[in-house]
């Protein structure tokens, strides 16, 4: 499983490597507006830039969602399981599991609260 990978003293936007095994990846931002129907949608003025800058515009979840066109780089890491997770947490110190911004590849973030 992907996860974002952040230090809570390093800004998310930061060029800095959070982690030895960080690697930077373009991931596709999905933008989620509060409306329940494309149709409703159509009468917002936000529309048509919503539409535009986005692919594969759906209903889901009684909300409406798009992925964005336009990647975001963020540092990823690779955890295969609960054992690589300790391994990681025994290595860095303190961490935090989180929910991730909403990407279509990456749902979960670990931020490495304090180092070892």
């Amino acid at each position: 499983m992907k996860f974002i990978v952040s230090r809570t003293r390093v800004p998310l936007w930061s060029k800095e490597k959070p982690c030895d095994e960080a690697v930077e990846e373009e991931l596709t931002p999905l933008d989620y507006r509060m409306v329940s129907s494309l149709e409703e949608a159509k009468k917002k003025i936000w529309f048509k830039d919503w539409w535009e800058g986005g692919v594969n515009h759906r209903e889901e979840n009684g909300m409406i969602v798009c992925e964005k066109k336009q990647k975001e780089k963020n540092w990823v890491i690779e955890i295969k399981s609960l054992e690589d997770l300790l391994k990681f947490q025994e290595k860095y110190g303190e961490i935090m599991l989180l929910d991730s911004p909403p990407y279509k590849e990456v749902k979960k973030e670990i931020r490495i609260l304090r180092a070892k």
